[in-house]
């Protein structure tokens, strides 16, 4: 099911699931985009705007020589030993 925000128009997917406030199509939702809660249709053949699909991942910093040195020690705790 995909729900249309009628405050800021994104439509996203609804999770399938027991709404005790409908009205035939119509049931109380709160928009992720806006955060607003209002009865939306539950049955919109509009693409999905949301979640963005062109949002970059920040990419993680690179890491300094002690904490590089920190990991390879926690990494080691679960190498096998060879005596």
């Amino acid at each position: 099911m995909k729900g249309k925000c009628p405050k800021c128009k994104a439509v996203f997917e609804i999770k399938p699931g027991l709404s005790l406030i409908h009205l035939g199509p119509w049931r109380l939702t709160k928009c992720p985009t806006c955060g607003k809660s209002s009865m939306m249709n539950n049955f919109v053949n509009d693409p999905i705007t949301y979640p963005p699909e062109d949002v970059a991942k920040p990419e993680a910093p690179p890491m300094s020589v002690e904490e590089l040195e920190r990991k390879r020690l926690e990494d080691s705790k679960y190498e096998q030993r060879e005596d």
